[in-house]
């Protein structure tokens, strides 16, 4: 079951009245906020007259002179405050100032948003003016409308003496019989900055689909966002366990984060990861602390155990079909859950007889059965039979082993299909090949090289079944060889490999397996088993000359010849292969594969190390061949002897340029002699060709 988890958390605080922000009452006599944080400092040549009776006369407050010669500087000598308002609105500032009588009766204040750029721009907020000397003067200016000193962390006022006569020439003194110096007297107390507390709150804004992912690696990337204001400090995002975090846009992950607001607002995209080490079900939270907000949490699901696939692939197909492999092709399966891969199950029946796979139970790679990655999203299917329907399907599947879990309702993609017809492959006669290699230990294996030139789509059967004199017996299995895709040259040498299909070296059917080492053999022939045409043979021990063949023993079928193009051994020996010369005419080295003198054999595959094959034999001349009429019905073809050559083919056609020779017919498969008597009643024109093999 899919489970999304849709948060949205807003915490509202209720509205509270006006508090103190920074305030200085300079009790201690110094400058330093008896309330809050903040800065005071003296401007515009201003100086400190140290700290004298304060306000209503008690305490102390600050005094201050050195303020600028008449008719100078106005608005430039005062006081400056510099305070943070986040976390608060409706800004407010209040103070008192106890003008001596020569001091300056005017004082203007400003504010700037921003004194952190090089030119602040300052406006002014008020003007305050004392209406005699030596009295304390009360000032306050409410910013409440002004939004820009809301939790703004650059917030700065400053407090200045100013022209006070009609002209806005020169300074008026306090006390109007008095005149106005620069050694006058401003002494300020209780200075308080005020605001209504701003109500921290956070917003988180998830979409978050359980988590998956196998111990030691990691899940698929999700993410949420969060909006937060009026912050008071750092937010902190701490993942449960087995699980990390970053920022969007950042490298790395960590299991937490500490978020620093910009005027007590943060607004970012979190990104999340599952990495477990060990297998489970995991839940826990996401937890948002710190900047003055109320814990909050964001449940997040884990499992190393993924649900089935939500969807199948689409656009399941085939193309490239020939007479002995096809490629299937789909793309990949979309949704919540993606497969881990596929499973392709296949049939030579109908699409009714493939049998669905079962949760739990991973399915092996077999012939019609093929594991396919997520990704890969095509697959060769090979070893096909000729001019035969195929029926398959495909099933997505997560995780493996055990917890297998197959999507395998309705709906299951399928197709079918219909290879073609393969060409007309070669019909070999004796001793066209030859055992080089075999093992009775696992894997069951034997190789065998070619003696003739070999068409494409050839088969030769192998079995090893025991010849009981005059057939083949009941017991064990027959494996077809089929030289698929190209033609075989003489020399090569063909790999029959347990649980292995070999690069290039054609397809074999059944897989190979069950070669006893108690003694066994291999028999080659073309044909059906009942009517064979034996090509060649061996067997770990000696073949049979009298009794009823058991499942370790068999009769060497004629017309194959022990030494000639047969192979038997004394002794039983689970393993071996040829190792005598691979180079001269395919008379010689058939004869020298056959002798089992010219074998290394051993019972322990670890004393042997079988050999990288290059055989090499030599090429015979092209017999010149010869017609002589006989007479009106009768022709004879003859040719002279080629060295080396141990049987001669002969083929007719009757267009020259037929493709050869799988365009030509054998009129005659392997003889000696060196002459052929031909009828030619009702022919008009063919031509013929002489080969020679050895």
């Amino acid at each position: 079951m899919k489970k999304i988890i849709t948060l949205l958390i807003i915490l509202t605080f209720g509205v509270l009245n006006a508090a103190v922000i920074t305030s200085w009452d300079f009790e201690a006599q110094n400058t330093n906020p008896s309330t809050g944080s903040g800065s005071l400092s003296l401007i515009g040549g201003v100086t400190s007259d140290n700290f004298n009776t304060g306000y209503a006369d008690t305490g102390y407050a600050w005094s201050t002179t050195s303020y600028p010669a008449q008719g100078t500087n106005n608005r430039v000598a005062g006081m400056y405050v510099e305070v943070s308002s986040v976390g608060y609105s409706s800004i407010s500032i209040s103070w008192a100032i106890r003008h001596s009588n020569t001091s300056a009766n005017r004082a203007v204040l400003y504010y700037t948003l921003d004194r952190t750029v090089a030119a602040p721009v300052w406006v002014e907020a008020g003007i305050f003016n004392a209406a005699s000397g030596d009295l304390w003067v009360d000032g306050s200016f409410d910013g409440s409308s002004i939004t820009g000193m809301n939790s703004n962390p650059n917030l700065a006022f400053k407090l200045v003496s100013s022209f006070a006569n009609a002209a806005n020439t020169a300074y008026m003194p306090s006390k109007s019989t008095s005149t106005y110096a620069a050694t006058g007297k401003w002494r300020y107390d209780n200075i308080v900055v005020s605001g209504t507390p701003l109500t921290p709150y956070l917003q988180i804004t998830a979409s978050l689909q359980p988590f998956y992912a196998a111990a030691g690696y990691l899940s698929s990337l999700q993410s949420y966002q969060i909006s937060a204001q009026h912050l008071t400090g750092e937010l902190i995002v701490t993942a449960p366990q087995y699980f990390v975090l970053r920022l969007e846009g950042d490298e790395l992950f960590a299991s937490q984060l500490s978020l620093l607001p910009r005027s007590g607002t943060i607004n970012r995209t979190i990104q999340v990861l599952f990495q477990p080490v060990i297998s489970g079900d995991f839940s826990g939270n996401i937890v948002h602390s710190g900047g003055g907000i109320e814990t909050q949490n964001l449940a997040v699901y884990a499992s190393t155990i993924l649900p089935e696939p939500s969807s199948y692939p689409s656009g399941f197909a085939v193309n490239g079909i020939t007479y002995y492999q096809a490629y299937l092709n789909w793309t990949d399966a979309t949704g919540s859950t993606l497969p881990d891969g596929y499973l392709i199950k296949g049939s030579k029946i109908s699409a009714d007889e493939i049998v669905a796979p079962v949760d739990g139970v991973p399915e092996e790679d077999k012939k019609l059965t093929k594991n396919v990655a997520y990704g890969i999203q095509t697959k060769l299917i090979f070893e096909l039979n000729e001019a035969h329907p195929y029926y398959f399907k495909i099933y997505p599947y997560t995780n493996s082993g055990t917890a297998i879990d197959y999507k395998a309702d309705t709906g299951v993609p399928q197709l079918s299909f219909n290879t073609s017809a393969g060409p007309v492959g070669s019909v070999l006669s004796v001793g066209d090949l030859a055992f080089v290699e075999y093992a009775c230990d696992s894997p069951d294996k034997f190789a065998f090289v070619l003696l003739t030139d070999v068409l494409e789509n050839t088969k030769i059967n192998f079995t090893d079944k025991a010849w009981t004199g005059t057939a083949f017996a009941e017991t064990e299995e027959v494996y077809e060889w089929r030289g698929v895709a190209r033609l075989y040259l003489r020399g090569e040498v063909i790999h029959v490999v347990e649980g292995t299909l070999q690069d290039n070296e054609g397809i074999s059917n059944p897989d190979f397996e069950g070669f006893s080492n108690d003694g066994d053999q291999i028999i080659a022939f073309q044909g059906y088993i009942t009517q064979p045409t034996f090509l060649a043979a061996f067997s770990t021990t000696s073949w049979l000359t009298g009794g009823i063949p058991g499942n370790n023993s068999s009769y060497l079928p004629e017309p194959l010849q022990q030494g000639v193009n047969a192979l038997g051994f004394v002794t039983e020996i689970d393993n071996g292969y040829y190792s005598a010369t691979q180079s001269g005419t395919v008379a010689d080295i058939r004869q020298a594969i056959n002798d089992p003198g010219n074998w290394t054999r051993a019972n322990s595959l670890s004393g042997l190390s079988y050999p990288a094959w290059d055989f090499q034999m030599n090429s015979l001349n092209t017999p010149q061949l010869e017609i002589v009429w006989v007479d009106d019905t009768n022709i004879r073809l003859s040719w002279q002897d080629v060295a080396d050559a141990g049987s001669y083919k002969i083929y007719a056609s009757d267009n020259p340029y037929a493709s050869f020779p799988s365009d030509w017919t054998v009129l005659v498969n392997g003889t000696t002699a060196l002459y052929l008597n031909i009828n030619t009643m009702g022919q008009t024109k063919r031509f013929y060709r002489v080969i020679a093999y050895n």
